[in-house]
Parts: structure tokens; sequence; C-alpha cells
């Protein structure tokens, strides 16, 4: 696997409450990626702890072992830590993070999802979203209520109906995804895909993916720019080049 992130505060925000995580080589198997929220600077304390939790408890297990319920619990294991930390210190109350994980294992990516930060599958030239987002619109497109175009507008579009940390126990979305030669993962937080189109962002990553990263920041930044905008891009055999 190759691997590229990079994050960037944005035109707005005064502090960056993204994080990310990407191995340092091709021998690292799994990336990370977890937007915060909280009063206080608390928003970048959860999604540190998030990044932090989860890298270290997948990287006691063995990856020839890893599977849906590896990454389900790694995602648990930081809701109960940041749960807890969140109930002891009264400026952390309330605080959480979303939290989209990708672990490679053999032809396939398990996918960990909580919030509204995405995972999409590039297939020769055609960008699909894995995830689901958890969020108050997503409810009201599946009710019928508003079109997919619709919630890009909604005023409420950024408003989550489930994070790490926030409860006591926490539900985890889990896919897997059989990959194919050339392939590209990306991992995203709100920032980017409020901002740019899954047809832009699509001919943004079917180029150079070593300058992807900057370019989707770009493209968001030149957008507005009104939240922190995180990517990882994770790639089979050099990707879509």
């Amino acid at each position: 696997m190759i691997y590229y992130a990079k994050t960037h505060k944005g035109n707005v925000r005064k502090l960056n409450e993204d994080a990310v995580y990407i191995p340092e080589d091709s021998i690292g198997f799994f990336a990370i990626l977890a937007d915060g929220m909280g009063g206080h600077n608390a928003g970048d304390v959860a999604s540190s702890l998030v990044v932090n939790t989860v890298k270290a408890f997948l990287n006691d297990i063995d990856p020839a072992c890893i599977n849906e319920g590896s990454v389900r619990d790694a995602l648990c294991h930081a809701n109960t830590l940041i749960w807890n930390e969140s109930c002891a210190n009264k400026n952390r109350n309330g605080m959480g993070s979303t939290a989209t994980v990708a672990v490679f294992a053999g032809s396939c990516v398990y996918i960990g999802q909580v919030g509204d930060s995405r995972a999409y599958l590039l297939r020769n030239g055609a960008l699909t979203q894995i995830t689901k987002d958890h969020s108050y619109v997503q409810l009201l497109i599946d009710r019928g209520f508003i079109t997919q175009d619709d919630a890009a507008r909604h005023p409420q579009r950024n408003i989550i109906t489930r994070a790490v940390g926030t409860e006591c126990d926490v539900e985890v979305d889990t896919f897997i995804v059989e990959l194919n030669e050339k392939d590209v993962i990306l991992l995203c937080s709100d920032g980017l895909n409020n901002a740019v189109s899954d047809e832009d962002i699509a001919k943004l990553l079917s180029d150079d993916l070593s300058v992807a990263p900057e370019r989707l920041i770009q493209a968001a930044l030149d957008n507005g720019g009104t939240d922190n905008i995180s990517v990882i891009i994770a790639a089979l055999d050099g990707g879509a080049q």
C-alpha cells in the first residue's frame, strides 16, 4: 500500500480539530481519520484520542488475524476512553469525534465508521461512497423528506447523529471491500466533501496521487474552506496513475 495524507484548519476555524494517521512506510496496514467536536478546545483532544487509541489497539493485533470485529473493537475501545475522560473532566464534557478507519488485509479493506467522515472507493475513474453518514440530513434523505442535492445546501448538514465518546456505548458501522489492482481508497472529513463535489474529487484523484491531497484541500479552500479539511489516500500499486 502507498499512503498520502494532509490536514488543514481551513479558512475560518482558528483550530484544527481533525486528526489523521498513516503508516510511515508501505508495510503499515491501516489508516485513521477523525474529526473532533466539543467546547474548550476538547475537539482536538477527542480526535487525537481516537487516532492514538485505535493505532495502539490495532498495532497489538497480528495483521493476519485482523477482521471486522477488530476494527469495531478498536473504535469501541476509543469510545470508552473518550467517554471516561469526558465524564472526569468538566472542561471536556460532551466532547466526541467522528472516526473512519481503513484496515488493509490481503485483497480486502475493512472500513469502520462512526459519524460523517467518509470513505470512498475510486475504481476505473468512478468514485463510490463506501460509508453512510450518521447525520441529520442523511436521516431526512432516508425518510424521503429531502434529496441528496438538498442535503448539500441544508443549514443543518453539520449535525451528526452518532459520534465516538458522546455516549457510554457506540454503534460502529463496518464495511468490507474487495480491492482490485489500481483501486484507491479515500478517507476524508466533511470539510472536503461539503465543499468539493464527488465529480471533482474523482478528477483530482485520477492524476498524480502524491499531490492529490494538496489539490483536494486547495479545492476545498477555494470553495470557502469553512471547516477543517483532512484527506487520506491509500492506493494499491500506485493507484489510479
